[in-house]
C-alpha cells in the first residue's frame, strides 16, 4: 500500500518540485493501489507551493467537511494576469457593453478558460488518481503541445468533485483487498446523501460540491469548455466521446453541439494515432438533459464534454477473453466496426493504469484542441451570448414575472436563489406596479429573457416539450429524466411576458434576496402550514420544548400555533419562516410533540434514502437509520417494542426484491462478481417481517412508503389496496421522469397547507386501487383525470389518469401512507415536501387542546 499522508508528512521539501511518484513514495496506478484524498490534496498543495504556474484555491468544504480544491494552471504570465483574463471573459459575457470588433480583439489576445471536473463518481477512481500526473505535466513539461496549452489557456482542475466519496471508496477497497469483496463498491452510498446521483444536481445545487462548482462555472470563471471525466461499464467499448446521441435540445445554441463534435472527433483521431482502440461516439449518452455538472453548461453557451472510460474493478484488473465484449444498444447494437466505432478493442487485461493512461491522453487531446482554438472558443462564447440577448429582445417570452402572492410565501425567494446560482440575471422593482395586464405587489421579481444565459432561463422556467425523436418506428427512449421545470418543482406561479419589457426601470439582484424578516411582539405565534419554512421553524421550537399546536379545522387549517418559544428572531432568520401574533384563540387545535422518526436504510445503499436524509436534515427532522436487523423479526411483540421507540418509519423508494432479499434477488449479494460479508447481505424478508410492522402500525405507529417500496408494503403487511401500473410494458406506459398534474384534498391531514392542485414528479411510479377492508382508505391526492402531463416524456397517459396518487390506510390505532411517487425526489420536489412532513407530524399529534 502507499504510505499514508500522515506518515509521509505535510511539509514536502521546497528544494525542488517532486514528481507524483517521488511524493507518494511509489508508482501511481499500480494494481490494487489507490491514493486517498489526503495524499492527493497534499500533492496539490506541494506543487502549488513550488511552481509559479500553479495556483491552489480552497473553494469551501465538502458535505462532510473536507477541503474542496481548485487548481488554476497556466504559464507564469497567465497566472499573474488570471484576474485580467477572467475579466475579459466577463466582457464577452456582457455583450451589451461590447462591440463585435471589441469582442474579436479580446478573443485574439485573450485566453480561453477550460475547466476539468474529475472523480465526481468516486467508484470511477481513474481521473482523481491521475490528477497528480495531469497537474505535474502541465506545470513542468516543455513539449510543444504542453507549452501551447499553458500559453493559450487558463486551465481549472478540480482533482476530486467528491473528496468524501473518494475516501469512502479507498477505505473500503483497502479493507477488502485479498477478500471475496475485493473490487466491490461499499455496502453504503459513496456520497453522504446522493451516492451516484450527485451527477443529477447540476441545475438545483442541493449538494455542497455542486454549489461550489456552479459558482466557478457561472459566476467566478465562466469557462468556455468543461471536461467532465467519468468511467462506465466494462463489458463494451473502452471509451465514449462526443458527438452525443439524439435527441438534442432545441434550446441549446447549435455552436455548442458543433464545437463539441469537432473537439470529440479530433480526440478520436489523436487517440487512435496513439494506439488506443475501442473508442465509441454517438451512442448511449444524449444531449438534451440539463441535470449533470457538465451538461448544464450547454444552456450557458459552454461546451460540456463528457468522457466515459471503461472501468476495472476499482484498482483490481479484469480480463476479457476475445469475443466476450458487447455493443451498447442504441447507436452500437453489436460490438463490431462501424462509423462511430472505428477500431474495436480485441480484449485482454484491463487495469487502472490503462484507465489512467487513457484519461491522460484524452485530456491532452482536448486541451490541445482548446489551445489551438482559443480565439474561436472566446469569440463563439461572445456570439452565443449575443444571439441569446438578441433572441430575448425579439421573441416571446420576453421575460418572466414572479409575484409575491404565492401559496408558499417563501417559494418565490427560493426560485430566485436557484436562478441566481445558475447565473441568471434577476431584477426587482420598488413598490407595487402593473405590467402587461397584471398588478404586482412590492418586491416582485422580473427576469428579462434578453440575457446571455437565456437558454438556461427558458429551460428552467418555460414548459418545454421533450424532443421526441424516432428511430424507425419507435420513439428513442430518454437517457435520464425529462422534466425539470422549476416553477412546478417549487410550486411557484410564474407569468411569462408575451410583450417586450420596454423601458421598465429595474434594479439588478446581485445576491439572492432573503424573505423580509418580521418578528412578532407577542408570546403566541402563528406560522402558516402552507410554507415549507414553517416546518423547519417548528422543529427548532419543538427541540426547545415550546408548546406547539396545530389547527385542525376551520380557517387556517394546518397552521401552527407556538407559545413559549425562545430565540424567535434567530429561528425565523435562520429558517426563512414568517410568523404573526395570534389573533384570538383558534378553535380545534391538537398538540404536537417531537416525532421520533426511523428511516430504513438497506445494505448496498439507496440513493432515494440518501435524498430523504438530505430533506429531513435540511428541515430539522431528527431521525435515526434502521437496518435489517432492527426491523426483521418473527417474534410476537416486537412490533409493539418498535412502536415504543418510533412514531413513524419511512421507506424511501426501494424495489420490492431489494426489500425482500437484498441487493440481488437470491443468493449472496454480488457486486461486480465480488461478495460482501454476510452481515451486509439479505433484506427484510416478507410476510414475517410484515406481521411485526403491522403490529407497529396497529399500536399507533405510522409507516410511510414511497413509489417502489409500496409494492412490498402492500404485499408484506397485507394492506387493503392494489398497486397499479406494475407489469405494463414500455409501449403501454412509460414515464421516466415526468411532471404530472394531481388534484389535492386540502382538508385531509396529509395535505394540510397544500394547494388544490399540485405538480407531482413521476419517475417509474405507481397508482393505487384501494379496497374497502376493514375501513375505507382515504385518497389525499389523485392524478388528474385529464391534461395530466405538465412537462417531460409520458407515454400511455390514459393509464395514469384519475388514479389515486396517495393512499392513507388506517390500521388499528395507526396509519400506512403510500405515495405512488417520490415526494422528495432528489431533494428537488419542494412543492410536495409538505405531504411527507404532514405524514411525519401526524404521527406525533396528541389529543385536542
Amino acid at each position: 500500500m502507499f504510505i499514508s499522508f500522515l506518515v509521509l508528512g505535510a511539509s514536502p521539501s521546497r528544494a525542488a518540485l517532486q514528481t507524483p511518484q517521488e511524493f507518494v513514495g511509489g508508482a501511481i496506478g499500480a494494481d490494487r493501489e489507490l491514493l486517498d484524498w489526503g495524499s492527493i490534496s497534499a500533492y496539490m498543495q506541494h506543487i502549488a507551493d513550488e511552481s509559479d504556474r500553479v495556483h491552489l484555491e480552497t473553494l469551501g468544504k465538502s458535505t462532510l467537511g473536507r477541503d474542496f480544491q481548485l487548481m488554476v494552471i497556466s504559464d507564469a504570465d497567465g497566472l499573474r494576469r488570471r484576474d485580467e483574463h477572467r475579466e475579459q471573459v466577463r466582457r464577452l459575457y456582457a455583450v451589451n457593453e461590447l462591440t463585435e470588433e471589441g469582442a474579436r480583439k479580446i478573443a485574439a489576445g485573450g485566453r480561453a478558460i477550460v475547466a476539468l471536473s474529475l472523480g465526481l463518481h468516486s467508484t470511477e477512481v481513474g481521473a482523481s488518481q491521475v490528477s497528480l500526473e495531469m497537474v505535474h505535466r502541465l506545470a513542468t513539461a516543455e513539449d510543444a503541445v504542453t507549452r501551447a496549452i499553458r500559453e493559450s489557456l487558463i486551465v481549472l482542475i478540480v482533482p476530486s468533485m467528491n473528496p468524501d466519496g473518494l475516501d469512502i471508496i479507498v477505505d473500503w477497497y483497502r479493507q477488502t483487498v485479498g477478500t471475496a469483496a475485493e473490487g466491490s463498491r461499499p455496502p453504503w452510498l459513496y456520497h453522504h446523501y446522493a451516492g451516484h446521483d450527485n451527477n443529477r444536481d447540476g441545475f438545483f445545487n442541493n449538494l455542497a460540491e455542486t454549489a461550489l462548482w456552479s459558482k466557478v462555472l457561472y459566476h467566478d470563471w465562466m469557462p468556455q469548455m468543461i471536461l467532465d471525466e467519468h468511467q462506465m461499464g466494462n463489458s463494451g467499448p473502452r471509451l465514449f466521446l462526443p458527438p452525443f446521441d439524439d435527441p438534442l435540445s432545441p434550446s441549446v445554441h447549435p455552436l455548442v453541439y458543433a464545437q463539441l463534435s469537432a473537439a470529440g472527433q479530433q480526440a478520436v483521431s489523436d487517440l487512435t494515432g496513439l494506439g488506443h482502440t475501442g473508442i465509441a461516439t454517438s451512442t448511449t449518452f444524449t444531449g438534451e438533459w440539463p441535470g449533470s455538472v457538465r451538461s448544464t453548461g450547454f444552456w450557458h453557451n459552454m461546451l460540456g464534454i463528457l468522457s466515459e472510460v471503461a472501468s476495472a474493478r476499482l484498482a483490481t484488473p479484469l480480463y476479457f477473453p476475445p469475443g466476450s465484449l458487447n455493443g451498447t444498444g442504441r447507436g452500437l447494437p453489436e460490438y463490431e466496426r462501424r462509423a462511430n466505432f472505428l477500431q474495436p478493442w480485441p480484449g485482454g487485461w484491463w487495469r487502472l493504469r490503462n484507465i489512467m493512461d487513457l484519461e491522460l491522453d484524452l485530456t491532452w487531446s482536448f486541451l490541445k484542441w482548446a489551445a489551438s482554438h482559443s480565439e474561436d472558443l472566446l469569440f463563439n462564447f461572445y456570439q452565443m451570448n449575443r444571439d441569446a440577448v438578441a433572441m430575448g429582445q425579439t421573441t416571446a417570452p420576453f421575460g418572466f414575472a414572479i409575484g409575491m402572492s404565492q401559496h408558499d410565501g417563501g417559494a418565490a425567494y427560493r426560485l430566485v436563489e436557484l436562478l441566481r446560482a445558475g447565473g441568471v440575471e434577476v431584477a426587482q422593482r420598488d413598490g407595487a406596479f402593473e405590467l402587461q395586464g397584471r398588478t404586482y405587489a412590492t418586491g416582485a421579481f422580473i427576469v428579462s429573457a434578453a440575457q446571455p444565459f437565456r437558454p438556461f432561463l427558458l429551460e428552467m422556467l418555460d414548459s418545454p416539450a421533450y424532443p421526441m425523436v424516432s428511430d424507425g418506428d419507435e420513439v428513442i427512449r430518454p437517457y435520464d429524466v425529462t422534466a425539470w421545470r422549476l416553477p412546478d418543482l417549487l410550486g411557484v406561479d410564474v407569468h411569462a411576458l408575451k410583450l417586450p419589457l420596454g423601458k421598465v426601470r429595474l434594479a439588478p439582484v446581485d445576491v439572492a434576496p432573503r424573505r423580509p424578516l418580521v418578528v412578532p411582539g407577542g408570546d403566541r405565534l402563528r406560522l402558516p402550514g402552507s410554507d415549507n419554512a414553517s416546518y423547519a421553524a417548528i422543529n427548532v421550537f419543538l427541540e426547545q420544548g415550546a408548546d406547539l399546536r396545530r389547527i385542525v379545522a376551520g380557517p387556517g387549517i394546518g397552521d401552527f400555533v407556538v407559545r413559549g418559544a425562545s430565540g424567535v428572531e434567530g429561528t425565523l432568520r435562520q429558517t426563512g419562516a414568517v410568523a404573526t401574533d395570534v389573533d384570538g384563540t383558534p378553535d380545534d387545535m391538537v398538540r404536537l410533540s417531537l416525532p421520533r422518526i426511523g428511516l430504513y436504510a438497506p445494505w448496498g445503499g439507496s440513493m432515494d434514502e440518501g435524498w430523504t436524509r438530505l430533506v429531513l436534515d435540511r428541515y430539522g427532522f431528527a431521525h435515526n437509520r434502521l437496518r435489517n436487523e432492527q426491523l426483521k423479526s418473527n417474534k410476537a411483540g416486537d412490533g409493539e417494542k418498535l412502536r415504543r421507540a418510533h412514531d413513524v418509519i419511512v421507506f424511501a423508494s426501494i424495489g420490492a426484491n431489494t426489500l425482500r432479499q437484498g441487493t440481488q434477488n437470491e443468493g449472496p449479494v454480488k457486486v461486480h462478481d465480488a461478495v460482501w460479508e454476510k452481515k451486509y447481505r439479505g433484506g427484510l424478508g416478507g410476510p414475517e417481517t410484515g406481521v411485526r410492522l403491522r403490529e407497529f402500525v396497529e399500536a399507533g405507529g405510522t409507516i410511510v412508503g414511497f413509489n417502489q417500496s409500496t409494492s412490498w408494503l402492500v404485499e408484506s403487511l397485507g394492506l387493503p389496496a392494489r398497486v397499479a401500473l406494475e407489469g405494463l410494458d414500455r409501449a403501454q406506459f412509460y414515464a421516466p421522469g415526468t411532471l404530472v398534474r394531481a388534484r389535492v384534498d386540502a382538508k385531509h391531514p396529509l395535505a394540510w397547507g397544500m394547494p388544490r392542485e399540485t405538480a407531482v414528479y413521476f419517475s417509474h411510479g405507481r397508482g393505487f386501487h384501494p379496497i374497502a377492508w376493514p375501513q375505507r382508505s382515504a385518497v389525499p391526492l389523485r392524478y388528474a383525470q385529464d391534461d395530466v402531463r405538465i412537462a417531460g416524456f409520458l407515454q400511455g397517459a390514459d393509464q395514469l389518469q384519475g388514479l389515486p396518487a396517495m393512499l392513507d390506510i388506517p390500521l388499528g390505532k395507526g396509519h400506512v401512507v403510500l405515495f405512488g411517487f417520490n415526494p422528495q425526489r432528489r431533494g428537488q420536489t419542494e412543492s410536495t415536501f409538505k405531504l411527507l412532513f404532514n405524514a411525519i407530524l401526524r404521527s406525533a399529534m396528541g389529543d385536542a387542546r
